[in-house]
């Protein structure tokens, strides 16, 4: 997966660190066509509809997650002013018990007709089980929504102590980032306004 984010310029992108390493296998599926593959084209209105999100993370109550779903190409990649653009966040996510809470309800893919293909990001991190993810302004701010803010103030990633995505050896209060990258798995798909 590393490196189909990577051709696609999304790996030290707004939305994916360059120290990014996928740990899970992020699965999206849309009603109008199933299973997203990493880097396919998909119509606009095939994608309008919320997807089901899914991931490879172990099952169980010391585990929550927070998925986003963002564009780095707003509203053009050539100008990404807006970027990035927020589509979609769901946070406490508890893989095998929970579908999680919307705390931004989905958007589907807008692009501006005659920008050329966007990339759609869809991101899963790590979140503290004691504490679902507050939004650093109101849920339709989506233009430049400042997702590192995000990341930092609701300490997605920034704590793993009995994860299972960890070893035990790294089960410490050392900060993930110098284990890992805040993000723990991501897929993309294009989409374009023609």
């Amino acid at each position: 997966m590393n490196d189909r984010l990577k051709e696609a310029g999304l790996i030290g992108s707004s939305i994916i660190p360059t120290t990014f390493k996928n740990q899970v296998t992020v699965h999206a599926t849309y009603g109008a066509f199933g299973n997203v593959q990493a880097g396919q084209t998909y119509s606009v209105a095939d994608t309008q509809s919320e997807p089901t999100v899914s991931f490879n993370a172990p099952p169980g109550k010391d585990s929550r997650f927070t998925v986003v779903v963002a564009d780095p190409d707003a509203p053009s990649r050539d100008d990404p002013k807006w970027s990035p653009f927020l589509h979609f966040v769901l946070g406490d996510v508890v893989p095998g018990q929970a579908a999680g809470q919307s705390l931004v309800t989905y958007m589907g893919p807008a692009p501006p007709q005659g920008t050329g293909p966007h990339r759609y990001v869809i991101a899963v991190y790590a979140q503290p089980v004691d504490h679902t993810p507050t939004l650093p302004g109101q849920p339709d701010d989506r233009q430049s929504f400042p997702l590192g803010q995000f990341v930092k103030d609701n300490e997605l990633g920034a704590f793993l102590r009995s994860s299972p995505l960890r070893s035990s050896a790294q089960r410490t209060d050392t900060p993930l980032a110098s284990v890992c990258a805040d993000l723990v798995g991501a897929t993309f798909f294009y989409a374009e306004n023609k």
